[in-house]
């Protein structure tokens, strides 16, 4: 077999890439990301400017009706989840995960004596503290350092995001953030980073 010099650097330098390359990357060679039996947690957050009331509409309720009269998704548009709330009519796939059971709905979750401010709120949030404690680390993280102990592939969790949240910072594991997980998935399948 032939080799050009082009490939041959490639293939050397990358074959002495692999071997400090980070875990990482090694944990998406596996088609089978999930293995049979075993379940992943998806935690949705819509930061900025999502209109919860019309995310999770409580369709039931006259009050929502009254108070919106134009901007209120009426009942027949939605897509029911049950008799008292629907989902907004363009996440009809995430009505399809709930009805197969594969979907819950944690409405509007809050804690005691807010005290309006975003930031503390968001920090109370990611990091599941009372709002006179502050912590550096973050609900996920503390679970990934309590039950991901020594796991062979350091992604138990991703975060789509340009940076890593506090929710998925702990002591010994952080989660890792990725801007765009298809191009991530990519990189870990190429050919010259199968050694």
């Amino acid at each position: 077999m032939l080799i050009k010099r082009k490939e041959f650097l490639q293939i050397g330098s990358l074959a002495t890439a692999s071997m400090m390359m980070p875990k990482f990357l090694k944990a998406f060679e596996s088609q089978a990301l999930v293995p049979p039996g075993n379940k992943v947690v998806v935690v949705l957050q819509l930061s900025g400017g999502n209109d919860g009331l019309n995310t999770v509409i409580p369709v039931r309720n006259d009050i929502y009706y009254k108070l919106r009269p134009g901007l209120g998704i009426k009942m027949d548009k939605a897509a029911t989840l049950n008799d008292e709330v629907s989902l907004h009519p363009a996440l009809t796939a995430f009505k399809g995960l709930y009805d197969e059971g594969n979907m819950a709905i944690l409405n509007n979750v809050g804690y005691p004596n807010p005290d309006r401010s975003h930031f503390r709120s968001m920090d109370i949030w990611h990091s599941a503290s009372k709002s006179s404690e502050y912590w550096n680390t973050g609900w996920i993280g503390r679970y990934l350092d309590a039950q991901c102990s020594g796991c062979d592939k350091p992604t138990q969790a991703l975060e789509v995001d340009d940076v890593l949240s506090l929710a998925l910072k702990g002591e010994q594991a952080n989660a890792i953030a990725v801007k765009d997980p298809k191009r991530l998935f990519g990189t870990s399948n190429e050919k010259f980073l199968k050694m």
